[in-house]
């Protein structure tokens, strides 16, 4: 009997953790960041002067790839980012179409879909395994997929979009954080735009 209960104490103990523990993507900063700030502020690095530091480097652009779905999904649907005008949502999200088309990936592939298989991608090409990271982008969500979808990345060309607006965002954070804005959502402002779901039940920004 006294085994029984250690074991069942250990149990939940162990079960307790697994839910104090933020979910994370480790691949956009340590355990005690919020992942979704993590990718905004490197957004404007990655792309900054139109992306141009990313040509050739195809790890780093699955990355910043993987870091703008990531952050336009947490401003759709993460309450915490409400307060975030309307505008720079609408520029974001004209800056992931500009993406996806650079890499030829659907326009309508699902963005946790797109997240987890850039981050594959970035972290197989980061170690060099080109084949694991040509099985992560696989068609129809990435066109042609396998290797072709690899040379994309490693030639993405110019993302004016995506470095306007990366700007923009890091840009409306910092003056929402300067003038504790974050209390007054800004998009109530615009009776029926709100934060606008993806029709997927049960998405967290920061759990995929």
């Amino acid at each position: 009997m006294m085994r029984r209960r250690a074991a069942l104490a250990a149990l939940l103990l162990g079960a307790c953790a697994e839910i104090r523990e933020k979910p994370r993507l480790p691949a956009f900063g340590d355990a005690s960041a919020d992942p979704v700030r993590t990718a905004i502020a490197a957004l404007p690095i990655a792309f900054a002067e139109q992306g141009r530091s990313l040509a050739g480097q195809p790890a780093a652009t699955a990355l910043a790839a993987a870091r703008l779905e990531y952050v336009v999904a947490a401003l759709q649907r993460d309450p915490r980012y409400s307060a975030v005008p309307q505008g720079v949502v609408r520029d974001m999200l004209l800056a992931r179409n500009e993406l996806r088309t650079a890499l030829d990936m659907a326009p309508d592939l699902a963005p946790p879909a797109a997240v987890a298989a850039l981050t594959a991608a970035a972290r197989a090409l980061e170690v060099g395994d080109t084949a694991a990271a040509a099985g992560a982008l696989t068609a129809p969500g990435f066109r042609p997929g396998g290797a072709g979808s690899v040379a994309r990345l490693a030639d993405l060309g110019p993302v004016p979009q995506a470095s306007l607006a990366a700007g923009e965002l890091q840009g409306a954070v910092e003056m929402l954080d300067a003038s504790n804005g974050w209390l007054k959502p800004s998009r109530d402002e615009a009776p029926g735009l709100g934060v606008v779901p993806f029709g997927l039940g049960g998405y967290p920004s920061a759990s995929f």
